[in-house]
This record gives structure tokens, sequence and C-alpha cells, in this order.
């Protein structure tokens, strides 16, 4: 045979070969198409997924952080509240002070401080056996804040607002009188302000 019958012969045989193989690849190729579609939205699903984890997870770190600030902002309120509590506790077992206004504050008057009592309300007066009627308050520390422009003047105030004819005895403080002679006055844990015309 000559080489051209050989090479026809070849491909006769090629293309009888090849038939069934298209067949094949016929049936298959379809399943192997429709697998790779499948594939690719299975990985599509995932990536969806995957971006669905990342925002949640966003979402409780964001919550976490919440619940943390206010489990800090509730620590700090209650221990204010103890704190206030506390400063309750001890104005409640403090004594009151009462405080008398003697005259309008102004411009260009100075203050003075004076102690006032009522012998009647004293412990020696009761202890003497003097009954009388006598304002509660009495019994408690009071202070007189006179605004006058000088200390007689304010003594004056102070004689008319508390006659001495009524029991009542004052004694001015020690200290600057234009920072509100107050050397060496406590300060009062609980004040009842009330004009002194009021008072008695």
């Amino acid at each position: 045979m000559s080489n051209t019958t050989l090479f026809l012969i070849a491909i006769v045989i090629i293309m009888l070969a090849a038939v069934p193989v298209a067949m094949m690849l016929k049936d298959f190729l379809p399943n192997i198409m429709e697998k790779s579609s499948g594939l690719e939205q299975i990985e599509n699903r995932v990536y969806v997924l995957h971006a669905e984890s990342q925002e949640l997870q966003n979402r409780v770190n964001q919550l976490v952080q919440r619940r943390n600030s206010q489990s800090s902002d509730r620590s700090r309120l209650e221990s204010d509240i103890r704190k206030a509590e506390k400063q309750i506790r001890d104005l409640a077992e403090q004594p009151p002070m009462f405080v008398h206004e003697v005259g309008d504050p102004q411009a260009g008057l100075m203050k003075f401080v004076a102690t006032v009592t009522q012998e009647k309300a004293s412990a020696a007066a009761r202890a003497a056996g003097d009954r009388g009627p006598v304002n509660p308050i009495w019994r408690c520390a009071n202070v007189a804040e006179v605004w006058a422009s000088s200390f007689d003047e304010a003594k004056q105030m102070c004689d008319v607002a508390f006659p001495f004819k009524l029991g009542f005895q004052k004694t001015f403080m020690r200290g600057d009188a234009r920072t509100g002679g107050k050397g060496g006055v406590p300060v009062p844990p609980a004040t009842a302000r009330a004009k002194a015309g009021a008072a008695t």
C-alpha cells in the first residue's frame, strides 16, 4: 500500500472512533456543566454567608461595647447614690442651725454675723422651772446675718430685731465683716433662713 492509502485508512479509523466519544461527551457534558454551575452558586452563597457572618459579628461587638458602657455608667451611678445617701445620713445626724437675715444685701453694705440665743429657751431656764411657751428653733443654734454700713448700725439693727427685754442675747463674731464676719464659725449642715421679724 502507498502512504496515501494508509493515511486515508487512518483518518477513517479515527473518525469511526470519534463517533462513540462524541456520543459519550454529548451525554456527560451537560451534567459536568450543570455541576460546575452548582459549584459557582455554592461559592456565591458561601461569600454571602461570610459577609452576613461578619455583619452579625460587628453587631455583637457593638452590643458588647454598649453593655460594658452601661455597666460602667451603672457602677458610677450606684457610687454616686451611695455617696449621696452617706451625705444625707451625715446631715441627718447633725443639729440644724437657723440663720436669720437682718436687712437687705445691697452694694456698699457689709455683713456682720452674731450668735443669738433666747434666755427662756436655755437649759438653765428649763432647769429653773420656766415652762413658758418658746419657739422650738431657739433650742437650736441661731445666727443673725446683719447687713449694715457699720458695726454700730449692725448692733442697733440686731437689738431691734432681737430685743433684750424678750430675753434675746447677741454676741457678734470676730472676723472681717466684708467677708461675712464668719471667722471660726462652722458651716451649718442644715440652714433655715428667716426674717428676724418672723423669728420672734
